[in-house]
């Protein structure tokens, strides 16, 4: 569990970790040099399965998560943020599942968000192919939810990159999804909290820093497809999976010919499961027209025309694409 400057729901998310069905564990906090109570709120709390390790200034996320890589001394590691709960039932739940699907070296969790006014709950694909597809545009497997085999990933030398404030844990399912199978248990297990303190909220307004982080991890997966990469295929790459509006018809049809483009590249590269890359594509064509519904009912005769060349949505998300065209709807 890293920690910074964390005291206003550490105690409850340590609790909550505590209260688990399966108790053979051991919490590792590390403090990546909090200024706040932090600390005295750890000390508090009496379980000698909790060891506190202190960065000895702030490092930032991803060395945090290298530095639990090293300590960690279990068969499987598991991470938590200091500001969500979990489950009682959650290590018990992915540990069967590790136990019984062998071949798996990470499996995440479908995952609870939460704040003082709203619940719901974000869903990512369970199967390897189908998030490795995924990828390609966006996180598919939760860190937080995640519980990885620790001799797997020293062995292939996975780390959380350094240079990287957000999307560290994007580029490390990346990566590791090229190492060994991985899958996500179609069941929420995690309650995250959406406060607007968050790292990822924080960026969502500072577009070009968010942009320079995520293109190293883009940039990667367009030259894996043989893609000659220019700025302007990372930022058409970036817009289409990101919650980015588009404004006209023409901008959602060079975001539908930008689609056509990846898999017409890989049928030649071969990198992603045809299948897997069809859905893919298919949902994010349909997320894109969502983000283009202001444009009116073009973008949706236009999505309604072309909607068979991936995997298409069924019926009712149709129906509501129409609907958002007809009223010209102007949010995500």
């Amino acid at each position: 569990m890293p920690v910074y400057n964390g005291e206003a729901h550490l105690k409850e998310a340590i609790q909550s970790v505590l209260n688990q069905s399966f108790t053979d564990f051991e919490l590792i906090i590390i403090d990546d040099g909090s200024v706040d109570t932090s600390a005295s709120i750890v000390s508090e709390i009496s379980d000698p399965r909790i060891r506190y390790i202190k960065n000895d200034c702030n490092k930032g996320i991803s060395y945090s998560r290298n530095r639990g890589i090293k300590e960690a001394k279990g068969d499987f590691l598991a991470w938590m943020d200091c500001d969500d709960l979990i489950s009682p039932n959650r290590f018990e739940i992915q540990l069967k599942f590790m136990t019984q699907n062998p071949s798996v070296g990470i499996c995440g969790t479908w995952l609870t968000r939460f704040d003082s006014q709203s619940v719901n709950t974000a869903k990512s694909p369970a199967d390897h192919n189908s998030i490795k597809a995924l990828l390609l545009f966006k996180p598919a497997i939760w860190n937080a939810t995640a519980i990885n085999r620790l001799d797997w990933i020293k062995k292939a030398g996975l780390t959380f990159d350094e240079r990287l404030t957000v999307a560290e844990d994007f580029d490390f399912y990346w990566k590791a999804c090229r190492e060994f199978p991985v899958a996500n248990i179609p069941n929420a297990l995690y309650q995250y909290r959406d406060s607007e303190s968050s790292i990822m909220k924080s960026f969502d307004s500072k577009e070009e820093q968010s942009f320079a982080i995520h293109k190293i991890i883009y940039q990667r997966s367009l030259v894996e497809l043989g893609i000659e990469v220019e700025e302007k295929h990372l930022r058409m790459h970036r817009n289409i999976g990101s919650t980015h509006l588009f404004d006209s018809t023409s901008e959602f049809k060079n975001a539908f010919y930008w689609l056509i483009y990846l898999q017409e590249n890989n049928r030649k590269a071969k990198i992603y499961e045809p299948q897997a890359l069809a859905k893919t594509l298919g949902q994010i064509f349909y997320f894109t027209g969502k983000k283009s519904s202001q444009a009116g009912l073009p973008v949706f005769f236009f999505y309604l025309k072309k909607r068979n060349l991936f995997t298409p949505m069924g019926f009712t998300p149709t129906l509501k694409l129409f609907i958002r065209c007809l009223i010209k709807y102007n949010r995500f």
